[in-house]
């Protein structure tokens, strides 16, 4: 077993080998305890400004962090003095915390720094580092600081599931990105319009004025807020979100050919195991052929699918359009796809594919934002909101990782001082705590 030296613990802690008088190291099971005496200084009375003697000492348990795979406890015996002149006494300054705190500056470093992983729980923290998950809070409430930001030239809108911290009567949160600089801006509590009416409109208009391209999915919301709020913003949908709706319609359509053709039939066959043939990019149709047991013959990918078109006009008809559209919002610039977009989509309605209604009324209503999704402001970055999901996931995880999360406030601070790197931790001698009040459980009788 390795125990820490003299040197090492004084250097750790930041103190200079010339004030220390005494410093004794041991080692109980796993932790090892540093007992520590400083030389005594001249010290003079806060209250009348004479000199003060000494009066003897008083001894301090301070918590340290590990140190080479041990737990560590600091034994302060702290000199004592005493004024003669008014008998006011007092402590020498403590050098390893704040008066009053039972851990360590480098322990409060060290929770800080886990904080800062999503992926470290509150309890995960507790065990490493020995400290309740009760203090630990105390410490998001108090240390993390989170500047007062201006609104991002790019902001993207999102909606994330969590009834437990959503706001009363919603069960969503709204996250808002800053696209440019692609991190978390904000959090809301609610994704209602009462709830991003009241937040934007306590930000200067100037300020908003300067908000250029706003990126959502198809939330009517969401849209009605940007137009009324950012004047100076091009508002586009994220390509996701109605590629999604094309692909759902497109798989419905799918499942009910398959439907229709009996069970277990070559078509239902071809229709339930080789989907994914009219579903995946980049599929190597030409393959070496194989035995197929069903047909029992020779064949490849591209063998395959071509039974399915031949047999599937309707789907094969369904595929092309989906198809030709998924290339356009993969391959088109932006005046390119305004010069494809109608052509497109009369070819959707005209082919009376009733699967594909709800994707032809999206292309309708929501004409002008697809097309501003083509744009390209910042370099090679199209205006989707593919950042904004990763961060939903980056969020989602975390809640699904911390079981039990109820404090709105508290949670926001620490995702956003995770991921927005102008978020940063202040350690000071105050504490707080925003512990969410509890409702009244009301008036109830007992019955025997």
């Amino acid at each position: 077993m390795i125990i820490p030296d003299n040197n090492f613990i004084i250097t750790i802690l930041n103190l200079n080998q010339s004030d220390v008088e005494k410093c004794d190291v041991k080692v109980i099971d796993d932790t090892v305890t540093y007992e520590i005496k400083l030389k005594r200084k001249d010290m003079y009375c806060d209250y009348c400004g004479n000199r003060m003697i000494g009066h003897g000492v008083k001894k301090r348990k301070i918590s340290h962090p590990n140190i080479r795979g041990f737990n560590g406890v600091i034994y302060h015996i702290a000199n004592r003095y005493i004024c003669k002149c008014c008998n006011k006494t007092k402590l020498e300054n403590n050098p390893f915390t704040f008066n009053g705190f039972t851990n360590s500056y480098f322990k409060i470093r060290e929770v800080m720094s886990k904080l800062k992983k999503l992926d470290n729980t509150l309890e995960k923290i507790s065990e490493e580092l020995h400290i309740s998950t009760t203090q630990i809070n105390n410490y998001i409430d108090s240390y993390i600081v989170i500047p007062k930001l201006k609104l991002p030239e790019w902001i993207g809108i999102d909606e994330l599931y969590s009834r437990p911290l959503s706001f009363k009567n919603a069960a969503y949160l709204c996250i808002l990105i800053d696209g440019e600089n692609r991190c978390l801006f904000d959090i809301l509590g609610s994704r209602s319009k009462n709830t991003l009416s009241n937040y934007f409109s306590c930000i200067p208009k100037n300020e908003r004025e300067n908000v250029k391209y706003v990126t959502i999915d198809m939330w009517e919301t969401y849209k009605d807020i940007a137009e009324r709020y950012f004047p100076n913003c091009i508002v586009a949908v994220d390509p996701f979100h109605y590629v999604k709706h094309l692909c759902d319609g497109f798989e419905r359509l799918r499942i009910n050919i398959m439907n229709r053709c009996i069970y277990n039939s070559d078509g239902y066959y071809l229709l339930k195991k080789w989907n994914w043939l009219l579903i995946y990019d980049n599929v190597d149709f030409d393959n070496d052929k194989e035995l197929n047991h069903r047909f029992n013959a020779e064949l490849n990918r591209r063998d395959i699918f071509e039974m399915i078109i031949n047999n599937f006009p309707e789907l094969y008809e369904a595929y092309l359009l989906k198809e030709e559209f998924r290339d356009m919002v993969k391959k088109c610039s932006y005046e390119e796809a305004v010069s494809r977009y109608d052509d497109i989509y009369n070819k959707f309605i005209n082919s009376g594919i009733k699967e594909y209604t709800e994707f032809i009324a999206i292309l309708g209503q929501w004409k002008k934002e697809i097309l501003n999704s083509f744009l390209r402001p910042y370099g090679d970055y199209k205006l989707t909101n593919a950042y904004t999901e990763n961060i939903n996931g980056k969020i989602g995880q975390y809640i699904s990782n911390s079981k039990g999360l109820t404090n709105f406030n508290r949670f926001r601070k620490r995702a956003i001082f995770v991921l927005n790197r102008k978020a940063y931790f202040s350690i000071t001698d105050k504490l707080k705590s925003e512990k969410m009040k509890k409702r009244s459980r009301g008036k109830y009788n007992k019955h025997i």
